[in-house]
């Protein structure tokens, strides 16, 4: 039997990704893998993931504070709070903090599977501003159903 899990603001196990916090609100452990919930903090200007798509997995978006710029297949579109995007796999998508003060994004991904793990995984990688090889970066997203896709210009 699982137990309720209730945790205040800023309660978590949270990870640093370059300038950018990930908090693991409820992972797949939690829920018995049908979903995770993160909660994403960006500063102003900060870039969250650059474009790509998952085979296996949906993932939602839905905008607390700031503004974030979204790809979602070919749209581009600016966040505001109280926005929701749900990305179907195989769909490009990809986001970043592109206004002047900090934003949140709420991230579900279903099914859950261990996705806190590729955030645990870029965090490392890029731990005391590391940066780390494209071979590196593609062996991680791999591992976790993440497949990166280039940008039609």
């Amino acid at each position: 039997m699982s137990l309720p899990l209730i945790l205040q603001p800023g309660e978590g196990r949270s990870v640093q990704i370059r300038t950018s916090t990930c908090t693991f609100k409820a992972t797949g452990q939690e829920t018995h893998g049908h979903f995770g919930l993160f909660e994403f903090v960006m500063e102003a200007g900060a870039n969250g993931a650059s474009p790509h798509i998952h085979k296996e997995l949906t993932e939602m978006f839905y905008v607390v504070e700031g503004e974030v710029e979204l790809l979602v297949g070919e749209r581009h579109i600016i966040a505001e709070p109280k926005a929701f995007i749900l990305v179907p796999e195989n769909t490009p998508h990809g986001f970043a903090n592109v206004g002047q003060t900090q934003a949140t994004l709420l991230i579900l991904f279903c099914p859950a599977d261990s996705r806190e793990q590729y955030f645990e995984g870029l965090a490392e990688l890029t731990k005391d501003g590391r940066q780390p090889s494209q071979e590196e970066l593609l062996e991680l997203m791999q591992r976790f159903d993440q497949y990166p896709v280039l940008q039609s210009e």
